[in-house]
């Protein structure tokens, strides 16, 4: 075949796909269902990745090469019957089985990930479906880290040296055997027989144990995967099932008091858990029927900042280690207010049905936190008898410090008329500070 000839059936591929298909994005106010329905699919996928190596210290040293698993899902096909159903251009809903070799198996072990998603279809056609897939499970480590080996080993956790850095040899980016996951990717479904697809897709891929285990790097693997679909059963219908969408006027205004607590654990070389806790009152506008946008107020309280420093003698400040070896935050006195944050935030959540997925970005309004990190410049300016003393804004370095933004991914669910549960994850950055769950009222 010549280049041209090449050239040519490309293009006629194409247009074949574009004109030919039907492309469905968005649909009438009335929808009927397809004369052929599939109920149900089983999917099988080969999965390849790459672990992208964020943290040069503990990360870097552990990845070896590319991360080689499979998973197996089971789907089902929304069938129009309830308005979300239609919201989302009938979505598939599946769970799925997911094993990964860790790049460095004597190291990191595997991931044995148990995981729900959703498929939500961007591009319908007769020839493939174009789908934008969102996901979220646990994960279970084979070899976490073997924290008494790490403690005993005196070894440092800094540089690209393996005589100088234990992270070559243990597991510092998983210190649990438990982890929550999160995913997220786009995929395509490529129709080559009635009831198989091709499927390829990209994902991302996050494990973190949310600092119920220690340490706690963190994983994130950029994927690709390719594997088949097979649709065991076809219903036929001898008329399609007209579905009319619910035309009520949507409730565009919604307020939410939210309470949420956990636990954390602070350095791999502590014993000690820390509680924490969150209030939240927010404000929504229902933009349609997928999406809202809010604003509102988050006090936190993390226990985890505890007295770090003392006074010698001679008045100077050195470090403390009763309460904790880890050396971040230079805190003086143990009281409330040295725990208690505010701050303002603005979230965008996917609306699906009672089901809400968000993403929230914050600024800290009252955060003592700040004048308190990283250590030794705080501890500076306490000898020098002063303090910090910054601004709302500032530059900082994430590995030293919180900084003066915080981020928080939620999964909420409408249980009754004024009831709702939520878990949710406070980030700085890509650090986890702690997982909550809680339960709230919605009027």
């Amino acid at each position: 075949m010549t280049k041209r000839e090449w050239i040519n059936r490309t293009i006629l591929l194409a247009i074949i796909f574009i004109v030919g298909g039907e492309i469905s994005p968005l649909r009438s106010a009335t929808d009927s269902l397809s004369t052929d329905f599939v109920p149900y699919s089983i999917k099988a996928e080969f999965v390849g990745g790459y672990i992208y190596p964020h943290d040069r210290d503990l990360v870097s040293p552990a990845v070896k090469g590319p991360s080689l698993g499979g998973q197996v899902a089971f789907e089902w096909h929304t069938d129009g019957s309830r308005q979300w159903h239609l919201d989302f251009n009938r979505p598939t809903v599946g769970v799925a089985l997911q094993v990964i070799d860790l790049s460095n198996p004597k190291v990191l072990g595997q991931m044995i990930i148990p995981y729900t998603y959703i498929n939500i279809p961007m591009v319908r056609s007769r020839v493939a479906d174009f789908n934008f897939m969102l996901g979220g499970g646990f994960g279970f480590c084979t070899n976490p880290c073997n924290v008494e080996g790490a403690i005993n080993d005196p070894r440092g956790l800094k540089g690209d040296d393996p005589t100088k850095n234990k992270a070559f040899d243990y597991n510092f980016i998983i210190g649990g055997p438990l982890t929550f996951n999160l995913q997220a990717g786009v995929n395509v479904d490529f129709h080559v027989h009635t009831q198989v697809d091709i499927t390829l897709g990209v994902d991302y891929n996050h494990c973190s144990s949310g600092s119920l285990f220690q340490p706690n790097a963190g994983l994130n693997i950029f994927d690709g995967k390719v594997g088949l679909k097979y649709h065991p059963v076809i219903r036929k219908y001898n008329t399609p099932v007209e579905v009319k969408r619910d035309t009520t006027k949507l409730k565009r205004w919604y307020g939410e008091i939210i309470a949420s607590g956990g636990a954390k654990a602070l350095y791999y070389k502590d014993t000690k858990y820390w509680g924490c806790a969150s209030l939240n009152f927010e404000a929504f506008y229902r933009t349609c029927r997928q999406h809202r946008i809010g604003m509102g107020v988050d006090m936190f309280y993390d226990g985890a900042y505890a007295v770090t420093a003392k006074q010698n003698a001679d008045g100077t400040w050195i470090k403390d280690n009763s309460n904790t070896s880890f050396g971040r935050t230079f805190t003086t006195e143990d009281k409330f207010l040295n725990k208690f944050r505010v701050g303002l935030n603005i979230t965008n959540e996917i609306t699906i049905g009672k089901f809400m997925i968000g993403f929230g970005f914050g600024v800290y309004l009252y955060d003592p936190v700040k004048n308190m990190e990283p250590f030794a410049d705080a501890q500076k300016a306490a000898n020098n008898g002063t303090s910090l003393k910054r601004g709302m804004f500032y530059t900082y370095d994430i590995d030293k410090q919180d900084g003066w933004n915080y981020f928080r991914l939620s999964a909420k669910y409408y249980i009754t008329k004024h009831l709702l549960a939520q878990i949710a994850f406070k980030t700085h950055l890509q650090k986890v500070e702690f997982v909550e769950f809680g339960i709230g009222t919605w009027f």
